[in-house]
């Protein structure tokens, strides 16, 4: 385990020190050099070869694993240089190879770079050059394919023999015995490591962290994945040798942590433990155990650690987990193993990639090393749709998400509650058509003029193919538009079905002049939409029903859709990032009581504090969808109190299994005093590292903005079940 002095000094130049090294100028450079390069395949692996080349090493003195960003250069000459060469960038376009196939949603195939190298697969990025026909018709695609791949790779190998370098310069320097030790363990990795096959669980880690580091540089994130699979036949392996201790290992996981809070900053980067090897056996381990213990030891927000609960997990295990929670460290988010293989087999997606996913930054699911999938792509608010029902086709309130043909709507003729919900409908379809016909257009765009070579190298089925990730080479594409506020969309739909239907209590005319004031002057009729109406999530049979049939109309909707790359169809998600702060900013006031500018519902639970029944209701609300539908993450946020979740640990582990037993997707937990948020809100310098879960990820609550810190605070605090 690392010493606290030193995690100490870790953690403050995380915070304190700025570190960074701006890309542009080796970009825009590389570009000028090459821009007569006939394919952008070849032109992007150029450019990385050329950003690999001119990244500065570092190795920080604290560092055991190798993979660190620079000391930030602040000078007036480095700036300068880098304005310049954006803005010649900025006029280059994007049509011309400038464009990175980037995601940010995926894994690459670890086991192959463990057990191959970068030599072994360039050795068969090579034969595969060689191999291609000249009577392939797409033999001169795959040409420059293939090329752009050997420059990227080469340039890693590269990369790493500087590294190797610094390590030997540093270790010749040091006098301190300890350290110098450490960097002759480390120079013995950088030796052999990423280029050649890991032969031990210290090159294991250092090979993938170089990998990972190398491929954040160039503009894409590729996650950790799920190290107690990868990671665990070299653990074994040593410590039945003797050349490595328990202590030892989760060492180096402590410090792996530390080094994703470093490139990765406060973006949700996955690590994901347990659940099942791709053959369908369980797996759970020692390093499954370390690494939900280094979330307490290192106590930062990354790296986004989740755990896959099925009927194999030890008990000991969960309890782990739950007392990370318990301490306040948001994580792990508990996603249920079986429903997510159901939904990803559903999918079309093969067993044994089913079984090995990732949450790829907040819930959605991306199959491990196989995925070029897009993630919230786009963010829709299908309250909108109320409005322009209200509203004879137009917004009432921001911005204007109809991008088809306006419907207009004489609500006089909308006097059955059929007639309204059947309107409703009509209007998400065309809400759909529109966001989705630009989806389309930018998967186009990517398919034609994105890529990135290194990262393909490392998809399947990107090398048998000779196609990039985003060119038919990945084996899935899925595209995973979000729809946060989705519970506000129900909550308002009962509302109005109340209020307008059944009480007679305001006509549809008047409720949108209500909307249109936000309001004012109606306390008496928001106060009867907030607490006379039903709410989802408290088990309440008339929401939950109109929930599960909106859920399943958006899902069939969508299966019209589809793109021009294999397997390019669409799939939903009920989370938020930080959008349901975003688009409640931009949309209207909401039938359900909630104000304009007021944050939309986050996930698949109830509106924030609404779920007054307690989580047992809002479990049985949640049930009654068929979550394994959604894909593309369903995110349910929980918050207990310190002292309930204390007093009632037990009750609160018997209610995860009984969530997980009744077919919900994921829980995920927030544990944090009332009072102490508002006092971080009086003096956030106090609470730089108080960690809060928002809608599918962690963050620290003072980086949030204050329409989300709000969201936060307005969530029930329970004290039981």
């Amino acid at each position: 385990m690392l010493t606290e002095e030193r995690k100490a000094r870790i953690k403050h130049k995380l915070f304190n020190v700025r570190h960074g090294f701006d890309t542009v100028s080796a970009t825009n450079k590389a570009y000028q050099e090459n821009k007569r390069t006939r394919f952008h395949e070849l032109l992007r692996g150029k450019i990385d070869a050329a950003v690999l080349d001119a990244y500065p090493v570092f190795i920080d003195e604290d560092d055991l694993i190798a993979g660190h960003t620079p000391l930030f250069d602040a000078s007036d000459a480095t700036v300068a240089e880098n304005e310049k060469a954006r803005m010649q960038m900025s006029e280059y376009g994007e049509i011309n190879g400038m464009t990175a196939s980037s995601t940010g949603h995926r894994v690459i195939d670890y086991e192959k770079l463990l057990e191959k190298g970068i030599n072994g697969v360039l050795c068969e990025v090579k034969q595969k050059l060689d191999a291609v026909e000249f009577c392939d018709p797409e033999g001169a695609e795959k040409k420059a394919f293939y090329k752009g791949c050997i420059c990227s790779l080469e340039a890693v190998i590269r990369f790493q023999q500087r590294y190797y370098g610094e390590a030997v310069r540093l270790f010749n320097e040091e006098q301190d015995p300890e350290r110098k030790k450490e960097l002759e363990n480390m120079a013995a990795a950088l030796e052999n490591v990423p280029a050649n096959p890991a032969r031990n669980f210290r090159e294991a880690i250092q090979s993938m962290w170089f990998m990972q580091f190398s491929i954040k540089i160039i503009g894409e994130s590729t996650l950790t994945g799920r190290p107690d699979n990868y990671l665990y036949p070299f653990y074994k392996k040593d410590i039945e040798a003797g050349i490595l201790t328990d202590d030892e290992a989760f060492t180096l996981i402590e410090d792996l942590y530390f080094r994703h809070n470093d490139i990765h900053g406060t973006w949700p980067a996955s690590l994901m433990v347990g659940g099942r090897k791709r053959n369908g056996e369980p797996n759970w381990n020692e390093l499954s155990y370390m690494c939900i213990k280094a979330i307490e030891t290192t106590g930062l927000v990354n790296p986004s650690v989740a755990v896959c609960y099925n009927e194999y997990m030890p008990d000991d295990l969960l309890t782990l987990c739950l007392e990370m929670i318990e301490k306040g460290f948001t994580r792990p988010a508990i996603f249920n193993d079986d429903i997510a293989i159901k939904g990803l087999k559903e999918a079309g997606v093969k067993d044994e990639d089913a079984n090995y996913y990732i949450h790829s930054t907040c819930v959605e699911l991306t199959p491990i090393a196989t995925s070029n999938i897009l993630v919230a792509t786009p963010y829709i608010n299908l309250n909108k749709g109320l409005e322009y029902i209200l509203n004879n086709g137009e917004k009432i309130f921001g911005n204007d998400f109809l991008r088809n043909k306006k419907e207009t709507y004489d609500l006089s003729e909308l006097d059955t509650f059929d007639k309204f919900y059947s309107a409703l409908k009509a209007m998400i379809d065309n809400i759909l058509k529109g966001e989705l016909e630009n989806i389309q257009e930018w998967v186009l765009f990517r398919k034609r003029y994105a890529s990135l070579p290194l990262v393909s190298c490392f998809i399947n089925d990107c090398l048998d193919l000779g196609k990039e990730s985003s060119n038919d080479g990945a084996r899935y594409s899925f595209i995973y538009p979000c729809f946060p506020g989705f519970i506000n969309l129900i909550d308002s739909v009962s509302a109005i079905k109340k209020a307008v239907y059944e009480e007679k209590r305001i006509t549809l005319e008047q409720l949108r002049d209500v909307l249109k004031g936000n309001f004012d002057g109606e306390d008496r009729l928001r106060a009867f939409f907030l607490n006379r109406c039903p709410k989802f999530g408290n088990d309440i049979e008339e929401s939950d029903e109109i929930a599960k049939d909106l859920f399943l109309y958006i899902k069939d909707e969508l299966k019209q859709f589809g793109t021009c790359v294999r397997n390019g169809n669409f799939h939903p998600s009920y989370f938020a990032w930080i959008m349901h702060g975003v688009l409640g900013e931009q949309g209207s006031a909401t039938p359900d009581g909630r104000k304009q500018a007021e944050a939309l519902s986050e996930c698949l639970g109830s509106v924030q504090g609404m779920d007054r029944s307690g989580p047992i209701a809002l479990m049985h609300s949640t049930s009654k969808i068929p979550q394994h539908y959604g894909i593309g993450g369903i995110a349910t946020n929980f918050r207990f109190s310190k002292k309930f979740m204390h007093e009632g640990f037990d009750q609160i582990k018997a209610f995860v299994k009984e969530f997980m037993r009744n077919g919900n997707f994921e829980a995920q937990f927030n544990v944090v005093d009332q009072q102490t948020l508002y006092d971080a809100l009086e003096h956030p310098e106090k609470y730089r590292t108080l960690m809060v879960r928002v809608a599918g990820f962690s963050d620290y609550f003072v980086n949030l903005s204050p329409i989300i810190q709000r969201e936060v605070i307005s969530r029930l605090e329970h004290d039981g079940l």
